[in-house]
């Protein structure tokens, strides 16, 4: 488990906004950054819809690579699933949603949980890069990957916060998530909208098609977001994740 003592980086999170009782518990994803990917999103649909949302940092996030290098999935999960309680006593309804690894663990949660609804952007049922299968092999040399946290923060006028680099484990445990949702998708059966960039080339092409297909939802929805690759903060499709995310929720909340 991470180290509770150490310190979380300014501006990681977690946040949480206070509104009615439509509760969405919002999972940021796992490439090295923290709730504030998230916080923007977190922030507007709070303001259009006046939700309460939670938006919890995940263990090993925002503190030091090396919590995150001693993480297990299953912390990650039951850290959620506390989350998760915790909403369903202040609210009436409980939407659970993600981006990236946080929308995969959205769909692990949603086929055991129950929410109401659930949504994810870029969800992976498959990773495009052939590096991402060699990490078992460069896992013996180097145990840590650079990120250029330098340039995701100029790109993002200094609203990314995250690590420097991450432990190499993560491909392996982004690699068991992935098998875990695709035992999970059939378990599916609540409302679902399923969103990914078409410029998306982190992972592959047909996982929102894979993860439509295979929910049982009888309500359901995809929508490609044509502006957006895989990173979600000052996305060109930002405004567009909202008004979609609204709609929804209105639509499953009348």
């Amino acid at each position: 488990m991470h180290n509770k003592n150490h310190l979380i980086m300014p501006g990681a999170g977690p946040f949480y906004y206070e509104g009615n009782k439509i509760g969405i518990l919002l999972i940021h994803g796992g490439g090295g950054g923290t709730c504030a990917d998230l916080k923007p999103l977190a922030e507007d649909l709070h303001m259009k819809g006046d939700y309460t949302i939670s938006l919890p940092l995940l263990p090993g996030y925002g503190t030091t690579p090396e919590d995150l290098k001693n993480i297990h999935i299953n912390d990650w999960k039951t850290f959620l699933i506390q989350d998760l309680s915790k909403l369903k006593d202040k609210c009436d309804i409980v939407v659970l949603g993600g981006h990236s690894m946080g929308g995969a663990l959205t769909l692990i949660l949603a086929a055991n949980y129950s929410p109401d609804a659930i949504f994810t952007i870029s969800a992976p049922i498959g990773i495009q890069s052939y590096l991402f299968y060699l990490v078992p092999i460069f896992k013996i040399f180097v145990k840590y990957f650079t990120i250029n946290s330098e340039q995701f923060i100029k790109d993002t006028n200094g609203k990314w916060v995250g690590y420097d680099k991450i432990p190499l484990n993560v491909a392996t445990k982004m690699k068991k998530l992935i098998k875990e949702v695709k035992k999970s998708l059939s378990n599916i059966k609540c409302p679902a909208l399923i969103l990914q960039g078409s410029l998306d080339s982190d992972i592959k092409r047909n996982s929102m098609d894979y993860i439509f297909k295979n929910i049982e939802s009888k309500i359901k929805r995809k929508v490609w977001l044509k502006n957006n690759a895989h990173p979600i903060l000052d996305s060109r499709d930002h405004d567009q994740i909202v008004l979609e995310l609204v709609k929804f929720i209105n639509e499953i909340c009348p």
